[in-house]
C-alpha cells in the first residue's frame, strides 16, 4: 500500500509518468500499471491523462490530501523516535528563498552543525509558492521568510526579526541634489546609522520622475514598492522587472534606476559609491523575518534546537 502511495505521488509531484519513473528506478510501463491498479482498487481515475502536464482528478485531489497526511504522521513518528537518539543522527530539512540561502541562513546552519554534527542539513532554495508546499507536503521542516501573513492559517510562526528596506539611486542621478539632506552613504545604511530617529527620510513623492527597477509581480517587494510609491502620490516609472533583488541591485549601480532594497544586504556587499542611499517612512518599508513550519506537526528536537540557535520566538 506504502509503495503504491509513493508510486502515485512521484506522479503528482512531477506532472509526468516518464519523469516519475525515472525518479522511482522504473519502466514507465511498470508505473503506469502501478497506478491503473490503484485506480481500479479506489474505483476512480486519480490523474486525467489527456491534459499536458498531466493533471489530478477531483478524486484525486482527496486522495493526494491523504498521501499527504500519512507522509506526515510517518515523519513525525520518525521525528519522535530520532530525538530519543539524542541527536546523533537524523535529517533537517531547510528551505529559504534566494538571499536567506545565500546570506543568512550560512551562519546559523554553521552553529547548528557544530554542536549536533550528525545531522544532515537539507538546503532547499525556492519562492514564496514552493517553500509553503513544502511545509504542507512534509518535504521541509522549517522555511525561512518575510511574506508570510495571518492568512497562512496551516502554518506556525517564529518571529526572528525586522528587516527594513531603503531606496537605492544612482550616485549619476541629477535628483539626489535636491536631496543631498536625506542622502546617505553606503556606511551610514550598513553601520544601521540612518535607523536613529534623528536621521530624516526622504519625501518619496521627489522620485516620481525617476526610473524603477522593480522585482516582478507576485514577489513581496513588489507589493510593497508600488504601495509606497503610490502612497507618494505616484505611479512608479518601471524601467525593468526582475525576480533576484541582488540582481537589480546591480544594474541599478549601473545607472539603470532606482531600486527598493533590503538595507540589511548592505553587510554582505562590496562598498560603493555608485549609489545614494534614503530612508523610507512607510509602514511597508519594515516587515518581519519568520522561520515557520507546518501547523499541528510534531517539532522534534532538531527543529527546536535550529529555532533556539536562531534566537526565534514563537509569535503570540
Amino acid at each position: 500500500m506504502f509503495n503504491e502511495m509513493k508510486y502515485v505521488y512521484a506522479v503528482y509531484q512531477h506532472r509526468s509518468f516518464s519523469k516519475a519513473a525515472k525518479q522511482l528506478f522504473v519502466t514507465q510501463p511498470t508505473l503506469s500499471a502501478m497506478i491503473r491498479k490503484v485506480e481500479e482498487s479506489i474505483g476512480c481515475p486519480i490523474f486525467d491523462r489527456s491534459t499536458v502536464p498531466i493533471t489530478v482528478t477531483k478524486e484525486g485531489e482527496f486522495y493526494i490530501h491523504s498521501i499527504e497526511q500519512i507522509i506526515a504522521i510517518q515523519k513525525s513518528m520518525t521525528d519522535y523516535f530520532q530525538d530519543i537518539a539524542d541527536l546523533k543522527s537524523g535529517v533537517l530539512s531547510i528551505g529559504g528563498s534566494s538571499y536567506f540561502c545565500s546570506y543568512f541562513l550560512g551562519e546559523i546552519i554553521g552553529q547548528f552543525k557544530r554542536r549536533y554534527p550528525g545531522i544532515q542539513i537539507n538546503l532547499q532554495e525556492g519562492n514564496i509558492a514552493q517553500l509553503k508546499e513544502g511545509l504542507q507536503s512534509s518535504a521541509l521542516d522549517l522555511i525561512l521568510e518575510t511574506a508570510l501573513n495571518a492568512e497562512d492559517t496551516n502554518i506556525q510562526k517564529f518571529f526572528l526579526g525586522t528587516e527594513h528596506i531603503i531606496l537605492c539611486v544612482p550616485a549619476s542621478f541629477s535628483v539626489n541634489d535636491r536631496l543631498k539632506d536625506y542622502r546617505l552613504s553606503f556606511d551610514d545604511v550598513r553601520s544601521q546609522h540612518y535607523l536613529e530617529d534623528a536621521v530624516p527620510a526622504v519625501p518619496l513623492g521627489e522620485l516620481r520622475d525617476v526610473p524603477f527597477l522593480i522585482m516582478k509581480k507576485g514577489n513581496d517587494m513588489y507589493q510593497r514598492s508600488i504601495g509606497m510609491c503610490k502612497r507618494a502620490g505616484f505611479t512608479p516609472k518601471i524601467a525593468m522587472q526582475l525576480d533576484q533583488l541582488l540582481t537589480a541591485f546591480f544594474i541599478a549601480s549601473s545607472g539603470a534606476g532606482a531600486v527598493f532594497m533590503r538595507a540589511e544586504l548592505c553587510r554582505y556587499l562590496p562598498s560603493t559609491d555608485n549609489m545614494a542611499f534614503y530612508k523610507l517612512n512607510d509602514q511597508l518599508a519594515t516587515r518581519p523575518v519568520y522561520i515557520a513550519c507546518k501547523k499541528g506537526r510534531y517539532i522534534s528536537r532538531a527543529m527546536r534546537v535550529f529555532l533556539e540557535v536562531a534566537g526565534a520566538e514563537l509569535e503570540r
